[in-house]
């Protein structure tokens, strides 16, 4: 799947949205990607630590900002999905 769809000779105001829409959702899967290959990495940075508390902090430290992460992502979608129901009268391609 294009970003950009067709030729630009037939780009329009939908043309922008769908162009839109689909940059939005893939910034959207990258940032969840990382969060969760943060997550991973710091979980078995923890499980390696072996009693060493200064690794152990560290990892915990990361998963709380990998989950932090993924909970402002989930608060982005949810928040660009409701402007979209509100400013347009179309059925929003988010959340799904």
């Amino acid at each position: 799947m294009a970003i950009l769809p067709d030729s630009p000779e037939n780009y329009n105001l939908e043309t922008i949205t769908i162009v839109l829409t689909r940059v939005i959702q893939l910034a959207l899967t990258i940032a969840g990607g990382i969060a969760a290959i943060y997550l991973i990495i710091a979980g078995f940075q923890y499980f390696t630590a072996f009693g060493n508390e200064e690794k152990a902090t560290k990892a915990k430290t990361t998963i709380l900002w990998a989950i932090v992460g993924i909970v402002v992502i989930i608060l982005a979608k949810v928040i660009i999905y409701e402007v979209w129901k509100l400013l347009s009268k179309a059925e929003s391609p988010f959340l799904y």
